[in-house]
């Protein structure tokens, strides 16, 4: 008989641990926002113990941080923006379709949209898609003055609106609409809003 002294003491994993809790994290996020979100459902998702939070992340706002932080902004865990009006576009269809988060079940954006109640976790969210508009603009070389910054937020909107629709309303075609099918319309919004492609 093998006695616990003989297998040692249990190892942890402290990334494997840190990696659960930013995948249920996401999960509670995207589905309840951060208002909703509990640290013990969240720990319990991931079957561990709910100190472990503390010891990762320092408090929920953390957590909500460091979630934020490893979502990637386009599918296959990319963060960088593609070059030039045309990949940018073909690039935001590919984020957009039907299938492109299957590891999050929706699109990721869903959880910046749920007010928190607090001002500080509020200011990350309009940070996050500020910042996200004016990579838009970076990548599209379309320059960055308040005009285009506008028109740049206006497609940021267009996707969290088409994030929105799928998960709540499920308006087909929309809801099943894959990348190819929305690279022409994609291309489209993108020129009518920063310019002709490059």
């Amino acid at each position: 008989m093998e006695t616990n002294e003989a297998r040692g003491p249990r190892r942890r994993d402290a990334a494997a641990t840190r990696q659960a809790l930013l995948d249920a994290a996401h999960g509670r996020f995207i589905s309840l926002g951060y208002d909703r979100t509990t640290l013990r459902d969240v720990a319990a998702d991931a079957g561990v113990n709910l100190a472990l939070i503390k010891r990762y992340f320092g408090s929920k706002e953390g957590l909500f941080k460091a979630a934020l932080a490893a979502t990637p902004r386009f599918p296959g865990g990319g963060d960088e923006f593609p070059q030039g009006r045309t990949a940018l576009a073909e690039a935001l269809g590919r984020q957009l379709s039907a299938d492109a988060w299957p590891e999050f079940g929706e699109h990721p954006v869903l959880m910046l949209l749920r007010t928190s109640g607090d001002r500080h976790t509020d200011e990350l969210r309009q940070d996050a898609l500020g910042e996200y508009a004016r990579r838009i603009l970076e990548a599209a070389d379309a320059g960055d003055d308040d005009h285009l910054l506008l028109r740049a937020q206006l497609l940021v909107a267009l996707g969290v609106g088409v994030a929105v629709v799928r998960s709540s309303v499920g308006l087909r075609p929309l809801r099943d609409a894959t990348a190819d099918q929305l690279a022409a319309p994609m291309r489209e919004i993108v020129e009518a809003l920063l310019g002709p492609a490059d």
